[in-house]
């Protein structure tokens, strides 16, 4: 399968501005890991962010570790890899990156940034208290909960990936959902704290329906990302 398109091989100017691009998200996103951010001891927040789990627990932070992750690979792919349209003329590099791009890294990119800005603009109480802004750094913050949908909307902008089709283009993405449903379930039980307030806002019946709806915007960003990327790089030719 190959994808039509204005171009069948980016310019090398383009090549190159994508690689700086790549690097400096990346180089964001270690700044980000690197920043050891801790709560004022005795502060209800130094059990939360210190306690059981540590920041493990935080979806924000596993999806800052995917995002570097996938865009170091990207940078490894720019310069030891490929960037073929056929998928039987793509590196390894290659194909891991536009797999991992397609089901995982773009919904949960967009997912985090956007449920978070959105919760965060109807009370940010139930997200981030405002309390946070004493000890915890604006930029980091933002590294965390906007970087992830600008990084992942400028790939998908700058670079023509291969998606998957059929249902198995959504399997990761379900994994991933259960896996962290399960996780901060785990956590709750064997830990005795909710990961984030608005858990604790509902009783067990509305926890499982807020549950169950986190789940259709993920697979919705799967298909709006094949929807963007087919808009900007045109259809699949088989």
């Amino acid at each position: 399968m190959e994808l039509t398109s204005n171009s069948e091989r980016r310019p090398a100017e383009m090549e190159v501005l994508s690689l700086i691009v790549r690097f400096g998200v990346l180089f964001l996103y270690l700044c980000g890991l690197y920043y050891d951010v801790k709560p004022p001891k005795g502060s209800k927040f130094e059990e939360v962010f210190l306690g059981f789990g540590g920041r493990f627990k935080f979806l924000t932070f596993i999806n800052m570790l995917l995002q570097c992750g996938f865009f170091g690979l990207c940078v490894a792919n720019d310069l030891f890899g490929s960037e073929a349209k056929v998928r039987n003329e793509q590196s390894a590099l290659q194909k891991y990156r536009d797999w991992l791009f397609t089901t995982l890294v773009f919904p949960m990119g967009l997912f985090v940034s956007l449920i978070f800005w959105s919760l965060y603009a109807i009370d940010r109480e139930l997200i981030f208290p405002a309390e946070l802004d004493l000890w915890f750094p604006a930029w980091l913050n933002h590294v965390m909960h906007t970087l992830p949908a600008i990084g992942v909307l400028i790939e998908v902008f700058m670079v023509c990936h291969v998606y998957e089709t059929g249902v198995k283009r959504f399997k990761p993405i379900v994994a991933a959902y259960f896996m962290y449903l399960t996780w901060i379930c785990y956590i709750a039980y064997f830990g005795g704290i909710w990961v984030y307030p608005v858990f604790e806002v509902f009783d067990m019946t509305g926890r499982t329906i807020f549950f169950a709806a986190l789940l259709f915007p993920n697979l919705f960003f799967v298909l709006l990302g094949q929807k963007i990327h087919t808009t900007v790089w045109g259809l699949p030719q088989v």
